[in-house]
């Protein structure tokens, strides 16, 4: 699963944990059990209280903003949800048409072997593969982080003879075009005080 996606699901979960925490527990503080028991130094809700009583809701309501907005409102958090919730079925790319038998393979799938293969390429460090996927042709884009001291030559080389290749043989009637982009970790001098 993608990570920025898991971030944006936990977080979405905690502020929702949260919403609900504090909403129980503004209600909890209200029972009349609860609520002779709260240290004097705390503000202590009158025993029954609601959050809007029938009153506040009718002067809001008296307001010309108040439905439009909590029409809108509602619309755009149920959009929202909705976006999100169709978000999580989203797979792995497209699929790419193999060769030999009828099979298909997630062009997200072939990008991670491909970034695998690519970083045991002697004098890579990182190397991040992005494959989108055409009907006939595919694109390849590249992005490698070269160790120090790496001859970029060779390591274009062994991209090329190793995981790039290997690539186009799994994708084999249609073409494969590639583009690397290379980069080089940068190395901090040590300074002596």
């Amino acid at each position: 699963m993608n990570t920025s996606r898991n971030a944006v699901n936990r977080t979405l979960l905690a502020l929702t944990g949260a919403a609900l925490l504090a909403g129980g527990g503004l209600l909890a503080l209200t029972s009349d059990a609860v609520a002779g028991r709260l240290p004097g130094r705390l503000p202590a809700p009158a025993a029954g209280t609601v959050l809007l009583d029938r009153d506040g809701l009718a002067g809001l309501r008296g307001h010309g903003w108040w439905t439009p907005a909590v029409v809108a409102g509602t619309a755009c958090a149920l959009l929202l949800c909705l976006a999100w919730f169709l978000a999580q079925f989203r797979g792995g790319g497209r699929r790419l048409p193999l060769a030999g038998p009828p099979l298909t393979l997630r062009s997200r799938a072939l990008a991670d072997a491909v970034a695998r293969r690519a970083e045991a390429t002697e004098g890579v460090d990182r190397a991040q593969v992005h494959l989108p996927a055409g009907k006939k042709r595919s694109r390849a884009r590249v992005r490698v982080l070269l160790e120090p001291g790496a001859a970029p030559g060779a390591v274009l080389e062994g991209l090329a003879r190793g995981p790039l290749d290997e690539a186009r043989a799994c994708l084999a009637p249609h073409p494969l075009s590639t583009r690397v982009r290379m980069g080089v970790r940068p190395t901090r001098e040590r300074r002596a005080r």
